[in-house]
């Protein structure tokens, strides 16, 4: 287990945010994250390596569905909103 260096204010923050998850587990999703940005910068310098080429489109597919479930949130959000008030100026 790595020590993780925050001012204690920060890091209670981040615990409070991270409820009701483990810390581990919402490190482990930061560390994918920021693995997944560091590999796209990588493929758009085409410096991947074959095996990373070759998992490329799988992990398309996964950022493809987490945007798919992302919009249908925002959608349903969208249709429960009350209509925005008319501006009796225009």
């Amino acid at each position: 287990m790595a020590r993780v260096q925050a001012l204690d204010q920060v890091w209670a923050d981040f615990r409070a945010l991270a409820e009701p998850q483990s810390i581990a587990s919402v490190l482990g999703a930061l560390v994918e994250r920021e693995v997944g940005r560091y590999r796209a910068r990588r493929l758009k310098a085409g410096q991947l390596d074959d095996t990373e080429l070759v998992d490329a489109p799988e992990r398309a597919r996964e950022l493809h569905d987490q945007l798919a479930t992302l919009v249908a949130g925002l959608e349903r959000r969208l249709d429960h909103q009350p209509p925005a008030p008319i501006d009796p100026g225009r």
